[in-house]
């Protein structure tokens, strides 16, 4: 049996993806948790120098897109074939775009320009983004609101946690997205997602 690591921070950040999939799919693994004297001891030891690290049988390897799209696809969350993986992955880059425009509106400290960005963010990006993913969401039609074939796939999962900051800024942004309101409503009701978000560790981020 393969024994999975996930090491990170307490924080959802990065790594909820991947916790979530592995949720999903069932699968045991340790979610370790650092602290800051930790990952400075850890660090210089890792690959890149950069967390999250996903350890299978002890050996580590990086990147939060990679890890997420490896253990979705050994575990019944990603494509059927290549091309279906390439359809997955052009969505979880676009996803993965919108968080790029959001990450500068979390870390800014002038409350001035923070303002700004937040407008930017809720008034350009927001509406950009999330209508390319309501489009494809919709015209997926699938029961559950998926956005690629009959079944949740790690792309869903992925969205869903990047809606969770999203309605930080916006608490009624998705009044607008139907097709995305349904996919999030769907996530929240499998039972082994519900599972985790009631018995996850509490975190501000």
């Amino acid at each position: 049996m393969t024994k999975y690591t996930l090491i990170y921070f307490n924080a959802r950040g990065r790594a909820e993806v991947t916790r979530l999939i592995f949720a999903q799919a069932g699968v045991e693994y340790e979610d370790r948790r650092l602290t800051s004297e930790q990952w400075a001891e850890l660090k210089p030891t890792t690959p890149t120098g950069n967390l999250p690290l996903l350890e299978v049988d002890g050996k580590a390897f990086p990147g939060s897109g990679p890890i997420e799209r490896f253990v979705a696809e050994r575990h019944g969350l990603a494509g059927t074939d290549d091309l279906e993986n390439l359809q997955l992955a052009g969505i979880a880059d676009t996803i993965v775009d919108l968080v790029h425009k959001m990450i500068p509106v979390f870390f800014e400290k002038d409350e001035t320009r923070k303002a700004e960005l937040q407008k930017e963010f809720a008034e350009t990006h927001v509406p950009r983004y999330l209508g390319i993913l309501e489009k494809w969401a919709g015209a997926n039609n699938s029961a559950g609101g998926w956005f690629y074939g009959p079944k949740v796939t790690y792309v869903d999962l992925k969205f869903f946690v990047m809606g969770g900051y999203i309605k930080q800024q916006a608490p009624n942004v998705f009044d607008k997205f139907p097709a995305l309101a349904k996919l999030i409503t769907s996530i929240e009701n499998l039972p082994n997602i519900a599972k985790w978000l009631k018995e996850r560790p509490e975190t501000d981020h």
